[in-house]
């Protein structure tokens, strides 16, 4: 099993806390080598230039010399300030602290994920492929989006193949993506999503996104049907290299439990509370492994025995 090395890190610095999977840099992407993975072809040694195509039935995603060269940075160590001024939790050290135990308890499921040829992080560099994979990834587990990326696939030959989908129409794509469930919802905002970005840009191309500041990004995304905040700030993390904490229902779930959002804070309003508590560096891994433990805990998770054993709680125990 490959495990991605858990020495990578965003900014220097002795204090800086290592992440459980790649470095993210401030410069665009091999978009070539990558859409050579992504279409299951060979990595090219040497990139030649790509034509544009005049197509825009072809455009799936934009020629590598539209791709942007430097990605937007936040430059403070935290976001803006919380929804809950008065409520300080969680506290730098209660966070570092929840990320070393995490670490130790699900970092390497969390590298294996990320060490898969189909991982959620390494292999979307283009900002409306990302968004159409979080539009699949919301309210299921990554294996189900997988699943129904993979029917996609099968289907039409790439989950990207945007002209092929559109044309094919929403019955072929409810089947394509009945293996990951919810196949009704998911093919109404997938289908819609694509209709609209094309008829707004006259193709299916958000790498300007790039080049905006956060709200922005969050703005423009949420404005398109079915697409929430949690989308858009799992594009802004995995694509747009951004310093935000993406809040799912585990992580909501987790932050109630451990008492770092107060009791009344909605998803939103938490989202806004523990991007603006947890620090930059934590952001990323924080996510993963909260997610992690909730979705496995016999305690923590969804349906989880409130009587049952919870090893993140006996070791902060140990870890005041």
């Amino acid at each position: 099993m490959k495990i991605v090395p858990n020495t990578l890190v965003r900014r220097g610095g002795a204090d800086t806390v290592r992440r459980v999977t790649r470095s993210r840099v401030g410069k665009a992407p091999n978009l070539e080598n990558q859409r050579a993975r992504r279409q299951g072809k060979d990595t090219p040694q040497t990139p030649k230039p790509k034509a544009k195509s005049e197509n825009v039935e072809d455009c799936a995603s934009p020629s590598k010399e539209e791709a942007p060269v430097q990605v937007k940075e936040q430059s403070s160590d935290t976001a803006k300030p919380s929804p809950f001024p008065d409520f300080l939790r969680p506290t730098p050290r209660e966070c570092k602290t929840a990320h070393d135990i995490l670490e130790g308890l699900h970092g390497d499921a969390v590298r294996e994920v990320f060490a898969a040829p189909d991982a959620p992080c390494e292999d979307y560099p283009y900002a409306m492929d990302a968004l159409v994979v979080a539009a699949l990834s919301q309210a299921t587990s990554w294996s189900n989006a997988k699943r129904a990326m993979q029917s996609m696939k099968e289907i039409y030959g790439s989950p990207f193949a945007y002209s092929s989908i559109v044309k094919g129409g929403n019955d072929k794509l409810v089947d394509a993506l009945r293996p990951g469930g919810m196949q009704n919802r998911k093919a109404k905002i997938l289908m819609t999503l694509l209709k609209d970005v094309e008829a707004k840009y006259g193709k299916w191309d958000l790498q300007h996104l790039f080049t905006q500041s956060d709200d922005e990004v969050i703005d423009e995304v949420t404005k398109f049907w079915g697409i929430g905040p949690k989308c858009a700030h799992c594009l802004l993390s995995i694509c747009l290299k951004r310093d935000v904490l993406a809040v799912d229902t585990h992580i909501y779930r987790l932050s109630g439990l451990w008492g770092w959002r107060p009791a009344e804070a909605t998803k939103l309003t938490a989202q806004a509370h523990l991007d603006a508590r947890i620090l930059n560096e934590l952001k990323f891994p924080l996510h993963y492994l909260m997610i992690s433990h909730g979705s496995s805990c016999p305690k923590c998770r969804g349906n989880g025995n409130p009587r049952g054993h919870c090893e993140f709680e006996q070791l902060l125990k140990k870890n005041p």
